[in-house]
């Protein structure tokens, strides 16, 4: 090349390569966009000048224009790229210089007013490019003054009281001071004609790439591309060969005499092995230079992402994610923190296992809001530039300083932070080589879908072992538990069984929905109870239970009358209603000294809570020789009217002596109950249960007074609420005959109405046990056809007519159907007196059940 051309060549040479290998990732990033804008104003500069240098194509002043204004629109594109690097958006203010710029690149193409074209000055063979500038030329300096001052202002006040940003920064301010330092020189007599301004411009853009690797902004993997390394090998071969071709030329046709055909075959053979041989010296060096470590960190991954695959456990998973990221980077510490149940981030692993441990992330922490929106690797001090820094609380932030927290790694598995690391670099280095950050991304992209289909499988297995309603243990993991902690406490284990008492009944009180919030209810207790001590269980619908491994007998028997005290205070909830209060059978045994094997320790808990069934419920009992056996029988129905008719018939005299017509009425209601079940198709124990029901439905009469219970007009309102009072009253003696617990759900509904206008509940349709509906359609049909002290008998075919009436409003329109057949066919006996005759009947016969 001519003098100094060189320089010029070597620096296009270098914003080519730069430019060539940037290109494909500007659509990404906008800080590598402006930074390939501003190589483009650079080749534009470096370019026109070495072309006009070598008079190419002999368009001098094309050349010098196209320098120009490459050369004019330098500070428009530094202008571009820091507001872009500091993510200061000035995108009107950019424009309004760059149009600015270009409109006095073209006053100036037309009259040379601000830059001159150069003279061309040949002598003696050597060529040299003149300038003559004037006073005019000063003004082109004035808006490269402003824009660079505006830059200076936006620069101090981003770096001021801020070191890290500063640091950031450096390179680039070095390297504007550089171009602008080797433009000065140009003026000076000693550099005139030596492109300094040109080799000041390659040293900073070298600076300005600096500054971007260091910001992680890409790797340097992207310029050691097979690609580059054939660029640079062509070049380099093509510059030695420009300047050896001739003598080459020479010696092979003076010396060997060779045609000048042969002379291009050996020539272009030459020039290939050159190139291939450059190719290899250039990749070998650069591997071993810049790319050993990511080539470590290569096989490390491969390995990572082969291990991790086949691993369902979570320990294990994050064991191997700590040794990956240490076997490939330096760490002083290293914690993983995962999401719990609760959506907080709480540390699962350390690589200290001295280290604190008793803090968590909040899951609206500033942290996690930026590692959930940008999905990468982030320097600590890099983060305190951020707005969200701000919003964290002081002690937050010297938690981390005094842990010396240096970059956070997200793990992000379809858009979900399921976790995160933090780590510090050893000798307090933070992690910043965008190799080794690609790494740890790649890391964690492969961490978070192992960790996610851990803790999919963790939770399966999880749910398979919990009762879906409580979230307690279930039956079958209770059992292997069981044997578990069996064998491992040979010095004390203790296991209650709790049962909860009349549980169907309150279903039937309240309903399933409130029944299943008492089980949730109850099951929260048990879990509180034992804490971590122990295990609770739901092993059957309303049946519970506790493994308690270290507890003698006697502290289960503690924290069992803890437990039922609680249980009882659960009854409040429900708006003050007190007709049915929740208790536990609770029964006690502890091994080894009451059991010799997990089943045996089961077996006695279960005969002790039947013992305490047996006995009157609501109990706390623990296991002795004396407790009674178990009925192997006791889950069929087996009537205990026998067991408690001396009770029941003596409670019935007292209410014939108070209402005679009590005791008559409650023997026919449970005839017609009976034969109305036996229609319905119901089994022969759900027919004993109506008949059962239908005697004692009324036996709760035996606590209304006597003037109400034979008024002979029509009850006031007051006297009405009195009367509606023998249900309940009902109940609460059945309760105290366990036996007979059974007729309860019956007894209870038979005043309720098929459109819920009923008592007590207000129940309506099928939500009214199939018991109850049919002692109200029996208990109606008799109070119209018998005689009482306020009204006279009425007659089967009238009773008929108020049933038919009341079909879907008082009683089931089905079973309505069902016992009119019944009574037209003669099926069932009236056993009911009929003395009035016809057409006497009240007008109202439904008045006639206001006391029934």
């Amino acid at each position: 090349m001519i003098g100094y051309s060189w320089v010029t060549g070597i620096s296009l040479f270098c914003y080519i390569f730069l430019l060539i290998s940037l290109l494909p990732h500007s659509r990404k990033n906008a800080v590598i966009s402006t930074f390939v804008e501003l190589l483009v104003i650079m080749i534009l500069w470096n370019g026109g000048s070495l072309f006009m240098r070598l008079q190419l194509l002999g368009m001098v002043n094309v050349w010098h224009h196209m320098s120009l204004l490459g050369m004019m629109l330098l500070a428009v594109g530094y202008y571009h790229f820091v507001t872009e690097y500091l993510e200061k958006r000035t995108s009107l203010a950019g424009k309004i210089w760059m149009a600015i710029f270009i409109l006095l690149f073209i006053v100036n193409c037309f009259t040379g007013i601000f830059i001159p074209l150069p003279e061309v000055v040949t002598t003696a063979g050597s060529t040299q490019f003149l300038y003559h500038y004037s006073w005019t030329t000063g003004l082109i300096f004035i808006p490269f003054v402003i824009i660079l001052s505006q830059l200076a202002v936006i620069i101090w006040r981003h770096c001021r009281g801020n070191h890290i940003a500063f640091q950031q920064l450096l390179p680039i301010a070095c390297g504007i001071f550089i171009l602008l330092f080797g433009h000065a020189l140009t003026v000076l007599p000693f550099f005139i004609g030596i492109p300094i301004d040109m080799l000041s411009g390659v040293v900073n853009i070298l600076f300005v790439f600096f500054a971007l690797y260091r910001r992680k902004l890409f790797s340097m993997s992207i310029l050691l591309s097979k690609y580059n390394f054939v660029y640079i090998a062509v070049a380099v071969s093509l510059l030695i060969f420009s300047r050896f071709a001739v003598t080459l030329q020479d010696f092979l046709m003076n010396r060997f005499n060779v045609t000048y055909s042969f002379l291009m075959i050996l020539v272009c053979t030459f020039l290939i092995l050159m190139v291939a041989a450059w190719y290899l010296i250039i990749k070998s060096v650069s591997t071993s230079i810049f790319t050993r470590t990511e080539q470590k960190q290569k096989e490390s991954l491969a390995h990572f992402s082969e291990e991790v695959t086949y691993m369902l456990n979570m320990e294990d998973i994050l064991q191997l994610v700590a040794e990956t990221i240490q076997s490939a980077v330096d760490v002083n510490r290293l914690f993983v923190l995962i999401r719990g149940m609760d959506g907080n981030y709480y540390i699962e692993h350390t690589i200290k296992p001295l280290e604190e441990r008793n803090f968590c992330f909040r899951n609206d922490h500033p942290l996690l809001s930026y590692l959930k929106t940008n999905n990468e690797c982030l320097y600590y001090q890099d983060f305190t530039r951020k707005t969200l820094y701000r919003s964290m609380w002081e002690k937050e932030k010297t938690l981390l300083q005094n842990l010396q927290i240096d970059n956070f790694l997200p793990l992000i598995c379809d858009d979900d932070l399921i976790g995160f690391v933090m780590m510090s670099g050893k000798q307090s280095k933070p992690i910043t080589r965008v190799g080794t950050v690609q790494f740890l991304k790649s890391v964690s992209e492969i961490s978070a879908v192992a960790i996610k289909n851990a803790y999919t499988y963790e939770k399966a297995i999880e749910d398979a072992q919990r009762d879906d309603l409580t979230g307690l243990i279930n039956f079958k993991f209770f059992l292997e538990l069981l044997d578990r902690e069996f064998e491992k406490n040979t010095d004390a284990l203790s296991l209650c069984l709790l049962d909860i008492d009349d549980f169907r009944l309150y279903n039937q009180l309240y309903g399933t929905h409130e029944g299943d919030f008492a089980l949730q209810r109850i099951a929260g207790i048990l879990q509180a109870s034992v804490g971590t001590n122990g295990y609770a269980a739901r092993i059957d619908g309303d049946e519970f239970a506790l493994i308690l491994p270290g507890y003698d007998i006697y502290s289960a028997k503690c924290l069992a009358d803890n437990i039922a005290a609680q249980v009882g205070e659960i009854n409040a909830f429900f708006s003050g209603d007190s007709s049915h209060k929740l208790t536990l059978s609770i029964g006690i045994c502890a091994a080894p000294y009451m059991a010799s094997t997990a089943k045996e320790l089961y077996r006695n808990a279960d005969t002790t809570v039947y013992t305490v069934k047996r006995t009157g419920k609501n109990a706390v009992l623990m296991y002795s020789a004396d407790n009674y056996r178990r009925d192997t029988n006791r889950s069929s129905y087996k009537s205990g009217y026998n067991e408690h008719a001396s009770t029941i018939y003596a409670l019935t005299a007292a209410i014939d002596a108070k209402d005679h017509y009590t005791f008559h009425h409650s023997r026919n209601v449970a005839y017609y109950a009976a034969e109305l079940a036996k229609a319905a198709g119901m089994s022969g124990d759900l027919v004993e249960i109506v008949r059962e029901a239908g005697l004692l439905h009324d036996i709760g009469k035996i606590g209304i007074r006597e003037d109400i219970l034979n008024k002979p007009g029509k009850l006031t309102a007051d006297e009405y609420e009195i009367m509606k009072g023998h249900v309940e009253n009902a109940v609460n003696i059945i309760r105290y005959l366990p036996s007979l617990d059974y007729v309860i759900p019956a007894v209870f509904s038979h005043h309720e109405r098929y459109d819920g206008r009923g008592y007590p509940r207000r129940l309506a349709g099928d939500n009214i046990p199939i018991t109850g509906r049919i002692l109200c359609i029996a208990d109606a049909f008799d109070a119209i056809t018998s005689i009482r002290n306020y009204k006279e008998a009425g007659s089967p075919e009238d009773a008929l007519k108020v049933l038919r009436a009341e079909a879907g409003k008082q009683f089931d329109p089905n079973l309505v159907e069902i016992f009119i057949e019944l009574v037209e066919s003669g099926s069932l006996e009236i056993r009911g007196l009929t003395a009035l005759p016809e057409g006497d009947l009240p007008v109202d016969p439904l008045s006639f059940l206001q006391r029934n």
